[in-house]
C-alpha cells in the first residue's frame, strides 16, 4: 500500500539516528510522546515562534487584568455577578492556551480555528460585561480589558490563520502519503478538537449557573458538583473511542451525550421562565452569556455528533494502526534500542 512506504524525512527532521556516528548533539525537531507524534519548539518556524508570542502575550494580559478584577471583587462585592464573569474569562484564557501549545506542537489546524472561535468568544464576552453595565459598572478594568481585547485579538487571529495555513508536515510523518488515511486522519482530528470545544463551552454554560457569584444554591452546586465532572468524563470516553476504535462504546458515547442538549435548552427556558416572574432576577451580563455559550454549546454538540458517525464508519479502516498503533511500537522500539545501548 501507499500509506505503508516510508515517508522521505525533511532537511529539519531529526528522526535521523546519527549516535552511531558519534554525532550526539543534533536538534530533534519532532518527539514521540504517549499522544503521538509531536513536533518539539526546536521545529518550530519563525512564523510559529511569533504566532507563539503574540498570542502568550493576549492570553497573560488578559488573565492578569482578569485575576486583578477577580481579587477587586473577592473583597468588595463576592455575591455579584462579576464573579462569576472573571471566572468564565479564566477558563476561556486557559482553553486558548491549550489551543495555542497543543495546535503548534501537534500542527491541528482545526484548534487553531478553535482559537480563533475562542479569541473571538473572549471579546465579545468583554464587550457584553462593559455594556451591559450602567455606568457605575463600567469600571476602568473593564474599559482597559475590552479595549485591549478588541486591538490585539484581530492580529493574533491573523497569525493563526497563516500558521494553519502551512501545516500538513507532521501529517504526513504520521499518516504517510496515502491521500485516504490523511482524510481519515483529518476527520479525527475534527472530531477531536469538537471534544475540546465542546467541554469548553459545556463547562462555560455550567458556571454561569453562579448567577450570584459565590451565593449559589444547592441546586447550582448540585449542577457544577455533577455537571463539569460529567462533561470532562464524557469528553475523555470520546478520545478513547477515537483513539481505540470502540464501536460498543460510540453507542454509549452517542447516548449519554443526549443529556447535554437537553440540560442546555432546560436552563435557557428556566431563565426565561424566572425573568418572565422577576426582571431583575438575573444581570444583563448572565443573559447574554448564557445564551451566548448555549448556542456555542449547542452548534459544538450537534458538529460533534456529525462528526461521530463519521469517524465510526471510518473505524478499521487502517487509522488506528497507522496513526497509534503504529507509534505505540515505534515508542516502545526506540525504548528497547536506548535499554540495549546501557546494557
Amino acid at each position: 500500500m501507499e500509506a505503508d512506504q516510508p515517508a522521505t524525512p525533511s532537511p529539519r527532521e531529526g528522526s535521523t539516528d546519527y549516535t552511531q556516528y558519534g554525532i550526539t548533539d543534533v536538534p530533534k525537531y519532532t518527539t514521540l510522546t504517549a499522544f503521538g507524534k509531536t513536533k518539539t519548539f526546536a521545529g518550530l518556524y519563525p512564523k510559529e515562534w511569533a504566532f507563539l508570542v503574540v498570542s502568550t502575550i493576549n492570553i497573560l494580559a488578559a488573565v492578569g487584568l482578569t485575576i486583578y478584577r477577580l481579587v477587586l471583587v473577592v473583597q468588595t462585592d463576592p455575591g455579584s455577578s462579576d464573579f462569576t464573569f472573571t471566572i468564565l474569562l479564566l477558563i476561556n484564557a486557559g482553553f486558548s492556551a491549550f489551543y495555542v501549545i497543543h495546535g503548534v506542537l501537534r500542527e491541528r489546524v482545526y484548534e487553531l480555528y478553535a482559537l480563533m472561535v475562542a479569541i473571538l468568544v473572549v471579546t465579545m464576552y468583554c464587550v457584553l460585561e462593559y455594556a451591559a453595565f450602567n455606568v457605575e459598572g463600567r469600571t476602568d478594568v473593564k474599559l482597559v480589558r475590552m479595549i485591549l481585547a478588541c486591538i490585539l485579538a484581530p492580529p493574533n487571529i491573523l497569525l493563526a490563520w497563516f500558521v494553519a495555513k502551512d501545516f500538513g508536515y507532521l501529517e504526513f510523518r504520521i499518516v504517510g502519503a496515502s491521500e485516504y488515511l490523511q482524510h481519515l486522519y483529518r476527520q479525527a482530528a475534527i472530531f477531536s478538537c469538537f471534544l475540546k470545544l465542546d467541554l469548553q463551552a459545556s463547562i462555560s454554560f455550567v458556571i454561569l449557573a453562579l448567577k450570584e457569584g459565590t451565593d449559589i444554591t444547592v441546586l447550582e452546586k448540585v449542577n457544577l458538583g455533577v455537571g463539569i465532572p460529567y462533561t470532562l468524563v464524557w469528553s475523555v470516553l470520546g478520545w478513547f473511542v477515537l483513539r481505540r476504535e470502540l464501536k460498543v462504546w460510540a453507542w454509549v458515547f452517542a447516548v449519554a451525550g443526549v443529556v447535554k442538549p437537553t440540560y442546555y435548552l432546560y436552563k435557557v427556558i428556566k431563565v426565561y421562565t424566572v425573568l418572565a416572574d422577576d426582571p431583575d432576577s438575573y444581570s444583563n451580563t448572565i443573559v447574554y452569556s448564557l445564551l451566548a455559550a448555549g448556542s456555542i454549546a449547542l452548534i459544538s454538540w450537534l458538529i460533534l455528533m456529525v462528526e461521530l458517525i463519521i469517524v465510526y464508519r471510518n473505524f478499521n479502516q487502517g487509522l488506528r494502526e497507522r496513526a497509534f498503533e503504529v507509534l505505540a511500537a515505534e515508542n516502545t522500539n526506540l525504548l528497547a534500542g536506548r535499554r540495549s545501548r546501557w546494557q
